[in-house]
């Protein structure tokens, strides 16, 4: 913490530096962070962070080399350089034709398209339920007239309303067969 002090007509006072601000003036931020609002942020290095270790590196002139090491020296040299090939052409081949897409993407679809499956079950069960539930509301309500019933309507989905009134059928001639073969029988068997 630095400390200042500053005289200002018969009383000394002293400024003191919280959070070290005061000798930020000088200091050339480490980078500075561009915002897609226009805004910008400076980041300056702290006391904390460990400055990167720097190696020093000496290049090598291969004609002052014995054989061993000047033979050691070709070789990491042809591996280093293959190995850049290598990749700069398989990412090139890659993209090409066209397989640098994500390994499992058909288990990202998949997963999709479960998901989807079960939010249009789930949407088909409360449709299901709700159709129910105005179904025995309406069959309550029409107790009173229990020769009308109506099909429930649903929110979301289109249904053609259709209401029906039921008439006593009229007996078929099978049912006034059997009931005249009864009648008979009953006639005999009195006789």
């Amino acid at each position: 913490m630095e400390t200042e002090k500053v005289t200002g007509g018969a009383a000394e006072f002293e400024s003191v530096d919280i959070m070290g601000f005061a000798g930020r003036q000088g200091k050339v931020p480490r980078r500075i962070i561009h915002f897609a609002s226009g805004e910008t942020m400076e980041e300056y290095s702290t006391d904390e962070e460990e400055e990167p270790v720097k190696k020093d590196v000496t290049p090598v002139d291969p004609s002052k080399l014995t054989w061993g090491p000047y033979f050691w020296f070709q070789m990491w040299r042809m591996a280093t350089s293959t190995l850049s090939v290598c990749d700069f052409l398989g990412e090139r081949l890659a993209s090409l034709f066209g397989i640098n897409a994500p390994k499992y993407q058909y288990a990202i679809d998949e997963y999709y398209r479960i998901k989807k499956e079960e939010e249009e079950e789930e949407e088909e069960n409360r449709l299901a339920e709700e159709a129910e539930r105005q179904f025995s509301m309406q069959q309550r309500s029409g107790q009173n007239n229990p020769a009308l019933v109506e099909q429930p309507e649903a929110s979301t989905a289109s249904f053609v309303n259709i209401s029906f009134e039921l008439q006593p059928e009229p007996p078929s001639v099978a049912q006034t067969q059997t009931e005249e073969h009864k009648k008979r029988w009953l006639n005999q068997s009195n006789l």
